[in-house]
């Protein structure tokens, strides 16, 4: 996945046009993992909700259930706005990062 990528023109956001949204659907939860997944640095809710397609309150309501499972976390604050990145010591997060590519090769194979 292109690391930043921005909306395409289509209408959709990046998020929706993941293999992982593709499988496993457009629930909040999923589209902030396929952001989160598809960057190589943390980042701002500005930027997950403008990526993700949703609002920034709806990244709020859910980044804290993704840091209670640990496969989110907050990496450090610039002028009082969390960064969040997936986290990297997570086994729940790297089966999801090996899902993704896995799901990326199978639809290249066909």
């Amino acid at each position: 996945m292109a690391t930043n990528p921005d909306v395409q023109s289509g209408g959709g956001s990046f998020a929706e046009q993941t293999a992982l949204t593709e499988l496993l659907g457009n629930h909040p939860k999923v589209k902030i993992l396929a952001v989160l997944l598809s960057e190589g640095r943390d980042i701002n809710v500005s930027q997950i909700a403008e990526q993700a397609g949703m609002s920034r309150s709806t990244v709020y309501d859910h980044i804290e259930d993704l840091q209670a499972m640990e496969v989110v976390e907050q990496t450090r604050k610039i002028s009082g706005s969390p960064l969040y990145q997936i986290n990297k010591d997570s086994d729940v997060a790297e089966q999801l990062h090996k899902l993704e590519w896995t799901l990326i090769d199978s639809v290249a194979s066909e």
